[in-house]
Parts: C-alpha cells; structure tokens; sequence
C-alpha cells in the first residue's frame, strides 16, 4: 500500500519532534552540569574558583559563572527557548495527527469510539489543570521543604494515570501522560525560567541587582526540568511496547517507572551521594518489570465461561472479515491486508493470538474507529483465544 501526505507529515512531525527535544534535552543537561561545577564543594575545598575548561576540536573554551549584581549580569544571553517551542508544538500537532487511528485519542478504554470534540476538551483540560495544581503547589511550598510537594505530585501524578485509563486506551495514556510531563517543561521554561532571564538583562540595563526571588524560582524550575526529562523520554518510547501499555495494571506500571526515573536522574545530579536513589530505581524498575511478567489476567478471563467458536466466529465476521478476506467487501486495503484472513476456521485458528494483540489487547483493530465493536465482544474474543482459540 502506498503512502499518502498523512503519513510522510507524520514521519517527518516525529522526527522534527525528536530533533527538537535532543537539542532542548542536550541545552538543558549542559547548563545543569555546569551549575553543578562551579557549585561543587570538593572543588571549592581545593581551592579551585571554578571556571570550567572545556576542550573541543576548534581548541579551549572557558566558561564563567557571573553574579546576580549589576557587575555581574553579562550582555549577551543565550536564552534556550526556540527547542522548547518547537518540541512542545511539534509534539502537539503529532498527538493531533495520530488521534484519528485506532486506539489513539478517539478510542475509548474498552474499544469504542469517542467524540473528538469530547476528546479535544478532555486533553485541552488535563494539561492545562496539570500545570495549574503543578505551579500553585511548587510555588506555595517551601524550597527547604520538598518532601510534601514531591508526595503530593506523585500522588496526582497516579490519580491522573488511573483516571486516564477509565476514558482512554493504554497508549493514549501513555501518550497523554508524556503531553502533560512536555507541557510542565515547556511551562517551567516560558513563564518562569525566560521571566527571569528578561529580568536579569532589564537590571543590567538599569544598573541594578536582578530579583532574587525570581530568578531563585527560576533556578528551581530548571532543576524539575531536568527532573522530568527522562520520565519523559520513557513515556515517549514505551508507548510503542503493546506488552506495557495495554496491561491493566498500566497505571500502576507508568508511576513505578516515572518515580525509577527520577530517582535514576536524581543519582546522575548528586554523583556517589545519590546511590540510594539509584538502589531505589533499581527496585521500583524490577515491581514494574514482575508486575508486566507476572500478574496477568489470562487464567481468571479463561475461567470466566466458556466461549464457543461459533461466537468468535460470528464477532469477527462481523467487524472483520470485510477486509480479512480473499475477497473483501471493503477494497480500502485490497485482498487479505497483511496476508490475513479468516475465509477458514483454520484461519482464524492460527492468527488467534495476533486476533487477541490487535483486537483486544491494543484495540488498533477493526481500523475503522466507527466499526463498532463492543467492550464485550472484545471480551470474548479475549476469553476463546485465552481458553485455547478451540474450533468447537
């Protein structure tokens, strides 16, 4: 089957899209690192003022950390801000584009279709309120105290992962959740990290000390930033692992691998005194890794009745033998896309398992979003392929 301009736009939205969040994720670590040299206190105990040598291919380079006061505020900025409006829109547009396909935004949890425009309203929500609970409770808590505020957010962090997966597919979750990590950043960076630095070049001009306030509060987002990078990047890429994000306990999967991963990055920002962060990873990896291997549904749903094969075979000449066949009636995808069809109860036998993958596990068929197959037909198609896809 040939392409089309949806799927080259897509091709290239996605590698846009990941162009961009190297370049944003690469500026953001380089600064974070820096601001961890000059504030290292081994190297203030040797005596080492700090400004850091670097060496590249066009020679030495020499980096210097200057102060908040008039003095000190340089008069070129560098400001890291275009990567993060060209990730976020970028990433925004891709989840606009692959809404319509099945098992993407416009279907529900259990298979059936939503409204886009209730879908639209739903996503608009969520990453909006997600910013507004983030912002009031980071800037309401002490930045002494981040014990509370960091329970808090991984609490809502689950109740928001849990809600997700009443309304939409596992992958639409994970995609989701990615969205509204991508829009916390994306805020940290345009309404207080870039205030800060506009605050920083106006008090330069008008020969005075910067806000400390700000540009404190500014510094502090950063960090989260850096944070919520790799939880992101997991999110980004589990999404396309059926085994992970269809399971149903996915809720509690996508928690134990956002909090692994920022205890991984928070082992990376503090060196060897953050082995216990990692130790804890580690761990919380290993729940998540026995938790997709182990505690599967499968025997319960095949002790649930027995399922005939002549109702198996009723749903899928129903919603999928008008294109799984030698002659379709539907000639969209020409004879038997991708080799498959169920003319035979032979057939259908021998691609049971990728029946159950595909129908019941992800939901990305039948391709047709409005084909109208129900919660419990997919159930029980589940239950036959699970209670040994028998032909009696």
């Amino acid at each position: 089957m040939s392409w089309n301009t949806l799927d080259w736009l897509d091709l290239i939205l996605r590698w846009f899209h990941i162009m961009a969040g190297i370049s944003w994720i690469g500026g953001s670590l380089y600064l974070l690192w820096l601001d961890r040299i000059f504030a290292d206190p081994e190297r203030a105990a040797k005596g080492e003022h700090g400004e850091p040598w670097m060496i590249d291919q066009a020679g030495s380079l020499l980096v210097e950390k200057l102060q908040l006061e008039p003095d000190g505020l340089a008069k070129t900025h560098i400001w890291f801000k275009r990567e993060t409006l060209l990730t976020w829109v970028s990433g925004i547009l891709l989840l606009a584009l692959v809404a319509p396909l099945p098992g993407s935004l416009l279907t529900g949890a259990g298979g059936q279709p939503i409204n886009a425009v209730t879908s639209t309203v739903i996503v608009i929500a969520l990453l909006a309120l997600s910013w507004i609970c983030y912002d009031l409770l980071w800037r309401s808590s002490s930045s002494q105290q981040i014990a509370l505020p960091l329970t808090l957010s991984l609490a809502l962090f689950v109740a928001v992962a849990w809600g997700l997966t009443q309304i939409f597919t596992g992958r639409a979750v994970f995609m989701l959740l990615g969205a509204v990590l991508g829009t916390l950043m994306m805020g940290n960076v345009w309404f207080r990290i870039l205030p800060a630095l506009k605050e920083m070049k106006e008090a330069r001009a008008e020969n005075r000390a910067a806000d400390v306030a700000l540009c404190t509060l500014a510094r502090h987002r950063a960090t989260h930033n850096s944070y919520l990078i790799f939880p992101t990047v997991v999110l980004m890429l589990t999404n396309h692992y059926p085994v992970i994000y269809s399971h149903w306990l996915n809720w509690i999967i996508v928690s134990l691998l956002l909090a692994a991963f920022v205890g991984g990055r928070h082992m990376v920002v503090s060196g060897k005194a953050g082995l216990w962060a990692l130790y804890s990873a580690l761990v919380l990896v290993g729940i998540a890794v026995y938790l997709v291997a182990a505690v599967n549904p499968s025997q319960q749903t095949a002790d649930a009745g027995s399922v005939s094969f002549a109702t198996a075979r009723g749903i899928i000449a129903k919603h999928c033998l008008s294109c799984h066949s030698t002659v379709p009636a539907d000639r969209s995808y020409g004879p038997a896309p991708g080799k498959i069809s169920f003319d035979r109860p032979e057939d259908i036998k021998r691609h049971a398992k990728r029946i159950k993958a595909s129908a019941v596990t992800i939901k990305t068929m039948p391709i047709r979003p409005d084909s109208g197959m129900t919660k419990s037909e997919r159930e029980l198609l589940g239950r036959w392929v699970d209670q040994g896809a028998r032909l009696e």
